[in-house]
């Protein structure tokens, strides 16, 4: 039997590739138009958008590529905190800049206000102590007592009385060891001064004192006697730290300490313009004889919706606004003639705060920090001078 005799070799399955369907005879005409093979059928971009993406994203750096989902990120956190914090506090100085320029109908200083017995409003300052070409003006903040640093003060600014001024910003006296001592030296120096919310409470202390108590008489009549404030009985009420302060004070430091005024008008500076010192500050648009004295004594803040002035710190209320930024943006609407510069002191808690047209001088040097000096010349530029407090932890504890 041979091969071809094999009965399965009729039966072999045809090779595979017969198997593959030809229908290249099906093709449809219309499959053949060159708008079937058109490239733009085969991007979901058209192919000149993406080689414009293409050129410009081959500018880009690759160090930015590489980084580009950290710039993502990091713009992502700027706009959250914008929504957050900056764009709130970006309104709210806008709201603040509107209350500023705002006059209410009825605001603080529109009413008439009580006559003070015993209280210098405003003075003038002598005008031969304002700066010369050989002299200067030397205002020094809330010294509370510190004489010892007063005179090292006064000595590094090579102080000499003969012709320069010195001009105290209130609170000369309490907290410190030597009260006595600094209002002393301010007589001896001639100096000029206002009257502090400490001053102002030593003064009431002993005008309550003073006041006329009913005596019986050896005849039995009541009369009227005035005590000394040196007599331990005239001074048997009221506040003791104050009672025991005011015993050492002669009768001359206690009239130097009444004739301290409320406001110092100090007289025109070239670059500072009207230039006034007060203990504590100013309402703004309101003449300096209609100031509240208690306020230019206590005040830190002012209410924006009312103007009226409070002691309180800012941020105690959402209304309340330093009295000095209000001040400030005052002063820029106004004419320069008519501009004012204040020197102040009270506020510890902001501490040294020099702004274009108030100059704030509390540094808290009973309270371990530093004494501060503002030296005026005669072409109106400023020099801050400081020493520290002799204890490094302050005198409040004694």
């Amino acid at each position: 039997m041979t091969y071809r005799d094999h009965p399965h070799t009729q039966s072999r399955p045809p090779p595979l590739i017969d198997l593959i369907p030809d229908n290249r005879y099906d093709l449809d005409v219309s499959d053949e138009e060159d708008s079937f093979y058109g490239r733009d059928d085969d991007f979901l971009i058209n192919p000149k958008w993406q080689a414009a993406v293409t050129r410009t994203t081959d500018r880009i750096p690759r160090r930015i590529k590489r980084y580009s989902l950290v710039y993502l990120a990091i713009a992502f956190i700027g706009l959250v905190s914008w929504w957050t914090y900056f764009g709130p506090r970006h309104a709210a100085y806008k709201q603040e800049l509107r209350d500023m320029d705002n006059t209410p109908a009825m605001s603080y200083g529109n009413n008439m206000r009580p006559e003070f017995k015993d209280m210098i409003q405003v003075r003038d300052m002598d005008e031969q102590h304002l700066p010369k070409k050989h002299s200067r003006l030397v205002f020094v903040g809330d010294v509370h007592g510190c004489r010892e640093e007063l005179e090292d003060l006064l000595k590094k600014v090579d102080f000499d009385h003969k012709h320069d001024h010195l001009v105290l910003t209130g609170d000369m006296i309490a907290k410190g060891p030597d009260s006595p001592g600094v209002i002393q030296l301010a007589q001896k120096l001639g100096a000029s001064c206002v009257r502090g919310n400490w001053e102002d409470k030593l003064l009431l202390s002993i005008a309550e004192a003073e006041s006329p108590h009913p005596k019986k008489s050896s005849s039995d009549s009541d009369i009227a006697v005035t005590p000394d404030f040196h007599d331990s009985t005239a001074l048997s009420h009221g506040d003791p730290k104050l009672r025991r302060l005011a015993k050492k004070f002669h009768k001359r430091d206690i009239s130097y300490l009444r004739q301290c005024p409320v406001i110092l008008r100090v007289g025109h500076v070239p670059n500072l313009g009207t230039l006034v010192a007060v203990h504590a500050g100013l309402v703004p648009d309101v003449p300096l004889e209609r100031q509240d004295p208690f306020h230019a004594m206590n005040m830190r803040t002012i209410d924006l919706k009312t103007r009226i002035p409070s002691s309180k710190h800012d941020g105690a209320l959402p209304t309340l606004t330093p009295w000095e930024r209000f001040w400030n943006h005052r002063q820029e609407k106004l004419p320069e003639r008519e501009r004012t510069t204040v020197v102040y002191g009270h506020n510890r808690k902001r501490g040294l705060n020099i702004q274009k047209y108030t100059k704030g001088l509390d540094t808290g040097c009973v309270s371990g920090g530093r004494l501060t000096a503002l030296v005026v010349d005669k072409k109106g530029e400023i020099e801050l001078v400081h020493v520290d407090c002799r204890r490094e932890k302050g005198y409040d504890e004694d």
